[in-house]
């Protein structure tokens, strides 16, 4: 009976530390292309290649799929990724925003938000300048959601406007990401 105890209590660990990992997978997972490049930028120095738009994209999803959790909860652990890829992509403009400002010349205009040029929309010289963008777009969008969270329709629109942003970057190439 002891020794059945011990297979059972074993097996139930290992179930667990399966379970466990899988969230962290889960949660982590979707981040891990993005280290590589990150530190080849801060090796380098050398933008190319990079899209921030790929940031836009997935923050802009990532905001949705948050908002979208408060109106229909969804895994946890889903929930926790998009915090982890808001922070990873929010990292990764600011890497590409200090590198490039390294190249800025004394006779370049700086470019920021508050301009309201849409011209350099997401092409902003300072990072403050995207941050106050994702902070305009998550009251604009949480002001609209909160009002409508029990209206069915507008819920599985928010829902499928979060997937359908992360779509958009599958039917690109994976250059430049």
């Amino acid at each position: 009976m002891d020794a059945h105890f011990d297979a059972t209590a074993v097996k139930q660990l290992g179930l667990q530390a399966v379970k466990y990992v899988s969230i962290l997978l889960m949660v982590f997972g979707g981040v891990v292309p993005y280290v590589p490049q990150y530190l080849q930028i801060k090796r380098t120095g050398n933008t190319e290649g990079f899209s921030q738009y790929v940031c836009l994209t997935l923050l802009l999803a990532n905001i949705l799929r948050i908002l979208f959790w408060f109106c229909k909860h969804f895994e946890l652990p889903l929930l926790a990724q998009s915090f982890v890829m808001i922070f990873t992509m929010l990292c990764m403009v600011h890497i590409y925003v200090r590198t490039r400002q390294k190249t800025i010349l004394p006779t370049d205009k700086i470019r920021r938000f508050i301009d309201l040029e849409s011209a350099h929309f997401w092409k902003w010289t300072d990072f403050l300048s995207y941050l106050q963008f994702l902070l305009l777009f998550t009251v604009a969008a949480s002001c609209i959601t909160y009002p409508l969270s029990d209206q069915p329709v507008f819920v599985e629109l928010l829902g499928f406007l979060a997937v359908f942003f992360e779509a958009l970057l599958a039917r690109r190439s994976s250059t430049g990401i």
